[in-house]
């Protein structure tokens, strides 16, 4: 009988401990469930509106030589008349270089007079050549890709490359 009193009391020990540990970890989830909703009283919704596009905007705005100040605001204004006479050979270094320098993307080269007198007359003349440059042709994008360029600035870079 003796041995049967001690695996009662012995399997109630069990039980105890059993049910101690239980009950630990039931109290250790409400903290950590309680601690969380009492976190989040008074901060920021991370998911607001205005929160995510503070954390969406630009560190800082970059200017590309070139291109025009400000960025794509700057670009969707008006192109302003130059002021005296245009340089075109300016232009060119600038803008115009890099594509039609090299050829690159089968660009006209400077000098090349077949090339241009080709272009000259698929477009129209001087005139129907700077409309297309204006509005950009194939890979060359619009201004060649300054939008700051007035149309006597497009014109003049036209005209500086077929002379040389």
């Amino acid at each position: 009988m003796s041995d049967n009193k001690e695996q009662d009391i012995f399997m109630e020990y069990v039980n105890s401990i059993v049910f101690l540990g239980i009950l630990a970890l039931i109290i250790l989830w409400m903290a950590v469930i309680l601690s969380s909703f009492f976190a989040s009283f008074g901060a920021k919704n991370e998911n607001d509106a205005q929160a995510v596009n503070e954390r969406l905007k630009p560190i800082e705005v970059v200017s590309v030589a070139g291109a025009p100040a400000g960025g794509a605001e700057a670009a969707k204004e008006e192109p302003k008349a130059a002021a005296g006479p245009v340089d075109g050979g300016a232009v060119v270094a600038a803008t115009c270089q890099a594509c039609h320098g090299t050829g690159l993307l089968n660009s006209p080269k400077m000098g090349d007079k077949d090339a241009w007198n080709a272009r000259l007359e698929a477009t129209g003349g001087i005139d129907g050549l700077v409309k297309s440059a204006i509005a950009g042709k194939g890979a060359m994008p619009a201004r060649g890709g300054n939008a700051a360029l007035s149309d006597e600035e497009v014109k003049a870079a036209i005209e500086y490359m077929i002379a040389q």
